[in-house]
Parts: structure tokens; C-alpha cells; sequence
């Protein structure tokens, strides 16, 4: 989010249209490997400076532990 305004949203990273992209872009930056069908989230995204909310929720509706890392990709 920025402010009130979704940026994106995500719940399997394979389906995107960019996943093959955000593989090759997780490795050339240090990121950890995706499983094939792990079902992680992942967005590869451009974004303007400045502040941003990330918000994760379960698909279920369930609690849990979540990692986030962001990583700049240039």
C-alpha cells in the first residue's frame, strides 16, 4: 500500500506473470531460491521513493509468522 492505495497483491508467486523473472531476479540478488509450487508470495514491482505498507494476511484467515525482505533490484 501507499496510503490507502493498493500497489499490488500476491498469494502464489508461480502464477504471476513475471515468475520467471522474479526466479532469475531472487538469485542475482542474494534472495533465498523459491520452491517450485511452495505457494510463497513474491512480487517483482518498481516503486517510486517513499514510504509504503506491506500487509500480510493468510489466505485462510489464520495466524502465523511472516518473513518480508525487500530488495533493490537495479
Amino acid at each position: 500500500f501507499r496510503g490507502n492505495t493498493m500497489i499490488a497483491r500476491n498469494d502464489d508467486w508461480e502464477i504471476s506473470r513475471s515468475s520467471a523473472a522474479i526466479a532469475v531476479t531472487a538469485q542475482r540478488v542474494g534472495a533465498f531460491p523459491l520452491a517450485a509450487a511452495s505457494l510463497d508470495a513474491a512480487l517483482l514491482i518498481t516503486l517510486a521513493p517513499g514510504p509504503y505498507t506491506v500487509v500480510v494476511a493468510s489466505a485462510e484467515g489464520s495466524t502465523g509468522i511472516a518473513l518480508i525482505e525487500i530488495y533493490d533490484a537495479d
